[in-house]
């Protein structure tokens, strides 16, 4: 089966002057300050919009953009690092990644060609981007979580995730529609084509019941609505009675810090937790070894 990389802001990390996602939260608060305690991003980032004393939709929509304006000028200069070469050497015809940033792409060199295809301009059901080689694609790159490129695309409060969990749940069920080359496109239920084996390639969401899915340098914070939706789908649709409708595997990479309600919970929805420890805090050497892994 084949295999499929999705990626966090852990590879980030490894960069030298790497972003510093708290100290940017805080910058966005700008006089707003208050203490986040144990708020999750998707309600830290709500209540930085609402902390007014009027707010209407007009005024909360102005806010949310000039909030992911600075985003995407913040993350424009994020740097590449060895360590995506090396992924993108893995050979894999699809990465998927929850970062806004173009550090993947920037660790090709010239022989490459970027195709950017998103047509949408809030949801990232579809959003990729082509890696082509002598007019070939090559891979395939899907921002799940939006591109700094399109900053009303970036994925951040509950009302954007919530908004794209509606959309993801219309794509498996077969009422999810969209145009293309000025043609209305209506997708099959993604059921259907599990049991006719036929699928269109239109979403992401198709991954992660299609091929093996490593995931790496993501924390899986329970803010990521949309993934532990997408998990908790396709585990409870795995079987129909006792045929196995859905094969592919999902393994889950971390280190020895994960904790055991978090571990379990990823068991409990058919994922492999591969706990790989970091030694003497060398983060390069532990993401090398879950590179020799997969």
């Amino acid at each position: 089966m084949e295999k499929t990389i999705l990626f966090g802001n852990g590879i980030n990390l490894l960069s030298q002057n790497a972003l510093n996602w708290n100290s940017l939260l805080e910058e966005l608060k700008e006089a707003r300050i208050f203490e986040n305690g144990n708020l999750p991003n998707t309600l830290i980032f709500e209540r930085i919009v609402l902390e007014k004393d009027k707010v209407d939709l007009k005024s909360a929509h102005l806010a949310e953009k000039n909030i992911k304006d600075k985003i995407a000028i913040n993350f424009r200069e994020i740097p590449t690092n060895p360590f995506y070469k090396k992924l993108f050497e893995l050979g894999c015809k699809n990465y998927m990644t929850t970062n806004y940033d173009y550090a993947f792409i920037k660790c090709l060199d010239d022989t490459f060609e970027i195709k950017n295809n998103s047509t949408e301009e809030a949801y990232n059901i579809r959003r990729n981007t082509s890696i082509l080689k002598n007019n070939k694609e090559v891979a395939k790159i899907w921002n799940i979580h939006g591109e700094i490129n399109k900053p009303s695309s970036i994925m951040l409060g509950l009302d954007h995730y919530c908004g794209t969990i509606g959309k993801l749940d219309g794509y498996l069920k077969g009422t999810y529609e969209f145009i293309q080359h000025k043609q209305k496109i209506r997708v099959q239920s993604l059921f259907k084509k599990v049991n006719e084996k036929k699928f269109d390639g239109y979403s992401w969401i198709e991954l992660f019941f299609t091929t093996d899915i490593h995931i790496v340098g993501l924390s899986m914070d329970y803010s990521e609505t949309d993934l532990w939706w997408v998990l908790n789908k396709r585990a409870r649709t795995m079987y129909n009675g006792r045929k196995k409708l859905i094969k592919n595997n999902i393994y889950f990479y971390t280190d020895s810090s994960i904790s055991k309600e978090k571990e379990e919970l990823l068991q409990s929805f058919k994922v492999t937790v591969i706990k790989v420890p970091v030694i003497d805090h060398n983060w390069e050497e532990h993401y090398h070894r879950i590179l020799d892994q997969i």
